[in-house]
């Protein structure tokens, strides 16, 4: 896997093995989140995400060393006690985000493969990823992420889907996404709603065709 630049957005995503389900129950969707915080957290900001039943996508950041050494140290008995991945300061053995994501795809093959008595691969190739140019782009991201079960009929409502983000933002669920900065770049949590209002009527007028 290509490495990650350090403080560069990045739109990450990736489905299963010839568009074939990675995640067969609640149990499935909550483990993966659980390894996501576990392996990624670290290294990386997020401000969104979503999992579907063969796929999933992520909005991310990649913090620098400097973050990195200064996360550990605030939370350094997360880190000690397992809890989170790694036990020594990011400024002797920083994080490396491309390794990170290897080590959370790696973690949950094994975990499906023993759950499920399968072997191979679970997921269709290398993670998948385009960098966030600008702040429209960012913007457009985080409302195609938290209207993707739509885009697929899985849901009416995106706001009633169980296994994204969009939750942290309407109730303020604890969580570990970048809520305050995604608030702030839209200028509120009523600008933040109305594009993703928006952002339905663009896809219904068929203007927009991004990645599916």
């Amino acid at each position: 896997m290509e490495w990650f630049e350090e403080g560069h957005y990045y739109h990450i995503y990736n489905r299963g093995v010839g568009k074939g389900t990675i995640f067969w129950s609640d149990k499935d969707f909550r483990r993966f989140i659980k390894k996501y915080v576990y392996y990624l957290y670290p290294s990386v900001q997020t401000f969104a995400w979503c999992l579907l039943s063969n796929h999933f996508h992520a909005l991310i950041r990649v913090r620098t060393v400097a973050e990195q050494s200064r996360l550990f140290n605030l939370k350094k008995e997360h880190f000690l006690s397992d809890k989170l991945h790694g036990n020594q300061d990011p400024l002797n053995k920083p994080f490396v985000a491309s390794r990170q994501i290897s080590h959370l795809m790696n973690s949950y093959t094994r975990y499906i493969n023993c759950r499920k008595e399968r072997t191979g691969f679970l997921f269709e190739g290398s993670l998948k990823r385009k960098r966030v140019i600008d702040d429209d782009n960012f913007q457009h991201l985080v409302c195609y992420i938290h209207r993707n079960p739509i885009h697929h009929g899985i849901v009416n409502d995106y706001r009633g889907y169980k296994y994204s983000s969009i939750n942290d933002f309407l109730i303020g669920r604890r969580s570990f996404v970048e809520v305050a900065k995604v608030l702030e770049d839209f200028g509120g949590r009523e600008n933040f709603l109305h594009a993703h209002e928006e952002f339905k009527m663009k896809i219904d007028d068929g203007e927009t065709d991004y990645l599916e």
